[in-house]
């Protein structure tokens, strides 16, 4: 049996883990697998390294001179095409529907009696709904083998899209490397009260990484976090880290100008496995967006042993974030919520390493190893061996 995965960008560190794992799992069973990756990154993620010493399994990259966003539709359809005919495979592993191309190789399945296991990471809040996509969407997955979704609540959006419950083969397509990660973490841990003395941060600090975008509703995070310095009894010992870089962080800089916070630290964006050294500084991992499929910071913090705060419009809260457990889910939306759980959080420093327990608890059901196992067994399912 051969079995070709087709996904976007080699930059994407965490899905390398996943593919190693279903490479070494599938050639003990004398399985074929490979995988074309159409760009090294994406436009917005140009500036950082693409690590090629984690990608340990057979790939090709078709545009590598290309950033995702710039590769013509028609080269890519020939290209995506001419390598899916020259490999034969019995089984294609997709990464979505969302480019057009990808509805070509769609076709090529129906037309050559090849199997289709999905990616599918969206949930029905994710975004506005427009109905003349939603049909399309629906056609899409009606024509699928098999889904594997990013988290339940992407599985009760595919079933409200008419898919069937013996078509949603796992709930658990992609996590990080919790081992890598933590490795880095502990290591980096034993440094953490000499560089918080260095860069003069206060006790406890939260932390978000990720992009500056309007859509991770980090201004919401700024006021709460300010208003709640003022409301709780242990608000001055609180400091907030933002780590990363995008087009809405001015707007930002100038919304803590203007609230004189000097508690409001910026850091600049940096490599994958450099991330777990901004975790040591912190105490309470938040992810604060509108909107999120999934959103891996989550598991990233519960691998470190961390509370969270998550929106609940963030796929991941639904599956790893339990309210008193491990952390809080909160409304983006609803400024008084946040406001409530911040206060919480800065409250109640003493549940930190309970909840960090729970947390890591939790963590190990989305191991790398659990969802090459669920993957693998999905491609055999759709194939019937």
């Amino acid at each position: 049996m051969k079995i070709l995965a087709i996904h976007n960008i080699l930059w994407s560190h965490y899905k390398a883990r996943i593919f190693c794992g279903i490479h070494e799992s599938l050639s003990a069973k004398n399985v074929q697998f490979f995988v074309l990756q159409l760009a090294y990154s994406e436009r917005s993620r140009l500036a950082l390294k693409t690590d090629l010493s984690v990608h340990k399994y057979p790939y090709k990259v078709l545009f590598p001179e290309k950033a995702i966003e710039d590769i013509g539709l028609v080269k890519k359809v020939f290209r995506v095409l001419a390598h899916v005919r020259a490999f034969k495979p019995d089984v294609i592993y997709l990464n979505g529907y969302y480019d057009l191309a990808y509805w070509f190789v769609l076709v090529y399945c129906k037309l050559n009696n090849v199997k289709l296991v999905l990616d599918f990471e969206s949930n029905e809040i994710s975004r506005q709904r427009i109905p003349w996509k939603e049909y399309l969407k629906k056609k899409f997955l009606s024509n699928c083998d098999g889904l594997v979704c990013l988290g339940t609540k992407a599985a009760e959006y595919a079933l409200k899209l008419g898919v069937g419950r013996d078509k949603i083969l796992s709930i658990r397509n992609v996590g990080v490397d919790n081992d890598a990660l933590l490795s880095i973490y502990q290591t980096e841990y034993l440094l953490r009260n000499e560089r918080k003395k260095e860069m003069g941060l206060p006790e406890f600090n939260f932390v978000y990484a990720g992009r500056f975008v309007e859509r991770k509703n980090l201004d919401k995070l700024i006021k709460a976090f300010n208003e709640a310095q003022k409301i709780s009894g242990n608000g001055q010992s609180w400091g907030l880290i933002l780590s990363g870089e995008g087009g809405y962080k001015p707007k930002l800089v100038n919304l803590i100008s203007d609230l004189k916070n000097n508690s409001v630290i910026f850091m600049d964006p940096c490599e994958w496995y450099e991330v777990p050294i901004r975790y040591t500084l912190g105490d309470v991992a938040v992810l604060p967006s509108l909107f999120e499929p999934f959103g891996f910071v989550t598991n990233e913090a519960l691998v470190y042993s961390m509370p969270v705060l998550v929106s609940d419009r963030c796929g991941s809260a639904a599956d790893l974030v339990i309210d008193n457990h491990n952390g809080f889910q909160f409304n983006p939306y609803d400024e008084k919520d946040l406001l409530e759980k911040v206060i919480l959080m800065m409250n109640h420093t003493e549940k930190f390493n309970e909840w960090g327990k729970n947390g890591s608890k939790i963590i190990a059901e989305w191991s790398p190893d659990i969802i090459v196992n669920e993957l693998v067994k999905s491609f055999f399912k759709v194939t019937g061996k």
